[in-house]
């Protein structure tokens, strides 16, 4: 049960609050053709496509390209690389909301919805007033577990389908394991639950193990953000308890499968019925994990890391119960 004191990125609450319903369309000044194709400019012919081929295609984008102070990223979707068609369609959503929110449509309304909901978003006053109260239930719960039977139930209750291995080419959770549905490998005509390995804040398992470049100071300005993150939440001891919080991610990152073996679908097709989890990755009670997520009636798993969840799932029994409380319990966001 991995808790974030999370408030929506902007790109996640506009596509939220425009999902509630489509509006009357918003005019714009159509921006200027677009030419598609290859942009010779972005490529590094310096590399030969070989031995190296996706650097040979965006090395020079990427040895030029900066992300902006107010994003933690680029959106590789954007015309030829670049940000200019996302900028567009944020301007554009930003205008629907902020139409919807002048409207004075009548209460209980599709259009009134987006409106309450953008500015029950922009309401910094009143979310800081309320402070820990909208998740003083979480935090109650994570400090009532008792045992490894109760951790296990509640990291179950954390799966979420918020992986996806193929289509996306998604696999971060930052709950223990990550739940994706798709046609089975070995019978496409029916949908299969397919499990991948989490419980890794950061992107990838490489910032918590890689020596090189900015990743060392990276992790340290993590674990200073962990130890703010336990500060504002009232506990105390909380450099302590971030060095602990991050040494078992650490540990978590040692037994993931590395990026590129996760790509090989080949040795992704792991089926797992539920007595087979007890056997392979003991360690975690598993009948109460499937429990907690709801998933005690389903037969069979495709596990796409079967060695990351072994080990874990060894994690879970050897690692002390009150550090797995402290990891489920801290809100980072």
């Amino acid at each position: 049960m991995r808790l974030k004191l999370r408030f929506l990125s902007w790109d996640a609450a506009a596509y939220a609050l425009l999902a509630l319903a489509p509006l009357a369309a918003y005019s714009q000044v159509a921006s200027a053709p677009e030419t598609h194709g290859i942009v010779v400019a972005n490529m590094d012919r310096s590399i030969k496509p070989g031995d190296d081929f996706y650097n040979y295609a965006n090395g020079a984008w990427i040895e030029r390209a900066e992300i902006p102070t107010d994003r933690n990223y680029i959106d590789p979707y954007g015309s030829d690389f670049d940000d200019d068609s996302n900028d567009l369609t944020r301007q554009r959503m930003a205008g629907l909301i902020e139409e919807a929110s002048k409207a004075n449509a009548p209460a209980g309304s599709k259009t009134r919805k987006i409106a309450d909901f953008y500015h029950s978003y922009m309401d910094e006053a009143t979310i800081e007033a309320k402070g820990l109260a909208p998740i003083r239930p979480q935090l109650d719960a994570i400090a009532a577990i008792r045992d490894k039977r109760d951790l296990a139930r509640a990291l179950g209750e954390s799966l979420r389908a918020d992986v996806d291995a193929m289509y996306f080419t998604n696999f971060h959770t930052p709950n223990l394991f990550g739940l994706w549905v798709a046609p089975g490998f070995n019978d496409p005509e029916h949908y299969a639950a397919y499990l991948l390995q989490g419980g890794l804040e950061m992107p990838d398992r490489e910032f918590y193990l890689s020596a090189s470049g900015s990743m060392p100071g990276l992790r340290g300005k993590y674990q200073t953000h962990v130890s703010l993150m336990l500060k504002l939440a009232g506990f105390t001891d909380t450099d302590l308890r971030a060095q602990r919080i991050v040494a078992l991610e650490h540990a978590i990152a040692e037994k993931h499968i590395p990026l590129a073996d996760q790509q090989d679908i080949h040795k992704a097709n792991n089926t797992w019925t539920q007595a087979d989890f007890a056997a392979n990755a003991p360690g975690l009670d598993w009948a109460e994990y499937f429990r907690g997520a709801g998933l005690g009636g389903q037969a069979s798993f495709i596990v796409w890391q079967p060695n990351a969840f072994t080990g874990e799932s060894a994690l879970v029994a050897s690692v002390a119960l009150d550090t797995w409380k402290r990891l489920a319990g801290v809100p980072l966001d």
